[in-house]
């Protein structure tokens, strides 16, 4: 890489350069090309080394099924350092292209979760591997399991330069964000992304496919494009994207997502009817102004997230902004849309589930915000009665006027919705809970993942943190919560995306595998280390500090 200045500074592990290349190039190559059909890189990680590993950074584990049992998926860094992981500039060579921000190398954060229908002991989790300050990854891990989550094996799928993908290819991007992942009835895998070129405003939605569980991957096709106009925002962007494989038919893979234009947003649309092949040109199917038959009209959406009903209606869940021409109110609402022809076509109109308050979770001793779900939705239905389920954070939910959970639940394919039901129901109200993820077991249970500050002591110095499952029966009455962490973790030992706080993701993964609650979240590892808060972004800055790790545990109700 060519430097004609650099920079450098190391403290507490630490690495700081300003960084001035003249031309980018690609530095990172080795596999396949893009019409390879396999090209991937595997390194076992056996029980043993799991449990020694969780050891280490203080986790507790348990028999296999036991409740808090805490299974490192992710690992430390294996993306290319350029012969010094501790230089700025080296370890950035991959990207291609010049970096600003601080790099968390070591630390992942925003997972997904998968459960194979044919065999639920086949799981894949996907998540953003060396977090970026100032947006994205430098690649996106993956790992499987073929025994229920007791080991995990890792892959390398080129989503990225830094994770090898060739020039021209699909994942010839800078960086990676939003993983996705869905099976198939017939247990093919599917992983969406989005890539972007953080240095000239390119981005793209990305998909690969495995047909062996996870162990090998299809080489990443793109589902679209967009080519870079200009460095100040004028380009279109893609963001928040999800993935899900028709559970009846294993031709079909729906694709949706937020496309934002220069003061402008639609959410997007496409399918595979193929089994993930190829795809149709996406389309918008909610634009700005449309979706409210009254003076307000949308003027935002996003969080899009699709199921299908037993009768193979499509609902797609999203939060939506709507302003009132007359009145100049803006509003807040949970919504979906349908379709019952596969996508072809989609309700004219949004369907409402709930207006909500718009907040997220804070660290209000240091006033550092966490970078969650805010308001995005997530989206569960139980596949044999079609009952839907939905939770968001809502400051609604708060006593305190903080952040809090509901859920809410429709029986009649989306068209009308309970009122909403509080989901920390374990704790007292003014207790902030956040990131909530919905899933619904075999026999109907329903199960809210959620993070809380119950067990923080003001003036300490950890935020306390922990992770907690809420059953409800399928009329959502409560039942009691499970915690899925055995002890605290120091949400301030955590990654810093600029001003928006500390970042577990903007969701985390929970799944159905038979009667069991299966999740993947990012838990940090208490190191101690002081908090930077507002963080310098006009520079390249590295961080080489495990601060977080994605962990896998099993709930059984």
């Amino acid at each position: 890489m060519d430097r004609q200045s650099s920079q450098a500074a190391n403290a507490g592990g630490v690495t700081q350069a300003t960084l001035f290349l003249p031309r980018a190039h690609h530095a990172c190559s080795g596999l396949p090309t893009e019409r390879s059909a396999i090209m991937v890189h595997t390194q076992s990680r056996s029980t043993r080394l799991a449990i020694l590993r969780a050891a280490v950074l203080g986790m507790t584990v348990l028999a296999a099924g036991a409740t808090h049992a805490q299974t490192p998926i992710s690992d430390v860094s294996s993306n290319p350092d350029g012969g010094d992981p501790s230089d700025p500039l080296a370890v950035t060579q991959c990207n291609g292209a010049p970096q600003l921000g601080v790099l968390y190398r070591n630390s992942e954060s925003e997972p997904h979760l998968a459960v194979n229908p044919l065999n639920p002991e086949n799981m894949i989790a996907g998540w953003h591997q060396d977090r970026w300050s100032s947006g994205g990854a430098q690649s996106l891990g993956a790992a499987y399991t073929t025994d229920g989550g007791v080991s995990w094996t890792q892959v390398v799928i080129p989503f990225t330069r830094c994770s090898g993908a060739t020039r021209r290819s699909a994942g010839d991007y800078e960086r990676g964000s939003d993983p996705w992942i869905s099976f198939g009835p017939t247990g093919t895998a599917h992983y969406m992304a989005l890539v972007t070129d953080k240095s000239v405003n390119e981005n793209a939605m990305v998909t690969a496919r495995s047909t062996d569980g996870g162990n090998t991957w299809s080489a990443p096709v793109a589902i679209a494009r967009m080519p870079a106009q200009d460095p100040v925002l004028r380009s279109l962007f893609h963001d928040k994207n999800s993935l899900t494989a028709d559970p009846f038919d294993e031709r079909l893979v729906y694709a949706t997502w937020t496309l934002f234009r220069t003061g402008i947003t639609s959410l997007v649309f496409a399918r595979s009817t193929n089994g993930g092949l190829t795809w149709s040109n996406p389309a918008p199917i909610a634009t700005m102004g449309s979706g409210v038959g009254s003076s307000e009209k949308t003027i935002f959406r996003q969080g899009a997230q699709i199921v299908v009903l037993p009768d193979g209606t499509l609902i797609n869940a999203f939060f939506r902004i709507l302003l009132d021409d007359a009145t100049g109110e803006v509003t807040n609402e949970q919504a979906i849309l349908r379709s019952t022809d596969q996508g072809r076509h989609w309700t004219r109109l949004d369907t409402r589930v709930a207006p909500f308050e718009s907040a997220s979770a804070v660290d209000t001793e240091r006033d550092i915000p966490v970078r969650d779900a805010s308001g995005l939705p997530s989206i569960a239905v139980n596949p044999g009665t079609g009952r839907l389920y939905i939770a968001w954070q809502d400051r609604n939910a708060n006593g305190a006027g903080l952040v809090g959970v509901f859920v809410a639940s429709s029986n009649d394919g989306g068209l009308t919705w309970s009122a909403p039901v509080r989901v920390n129901q374990g704790t007292s109200d003014e207790v902030q809970a956040f990131l909530p993820i919905v899933a619904v077991n075999e026999q109907g249970t329903v199960g809210v993942l959620f993070y809380d500050f119950r067990n923080d002591v003001l003036g300490d110095a950890p935020l306390s943190t922990d992770v907690f499952l809420s059953l409800f029966t399928p009329e959502l009455d409560f039942l009691g919560e499970r915690p899925l962490t055995a002890s605290s973790f120091d949400m301030r030992q955590m990654v810093i995306t600029g001003t928006r706080g500390f970042f577990p993701g903007d969701y985390v993964g929970l799944a159905r595998a038979g009667s069991d609650f299966v999740a993947a979240f990012t838990r940090s590892n208490n190191l101690g280390l002081p908090v930077v808060f507002p963080q310098n972004e006009n520079g390249l800055f590295l961080d080489t500090h495990n601060r977080q790790d994605i962990v896998f545990v099993r709930e059984t109700p």
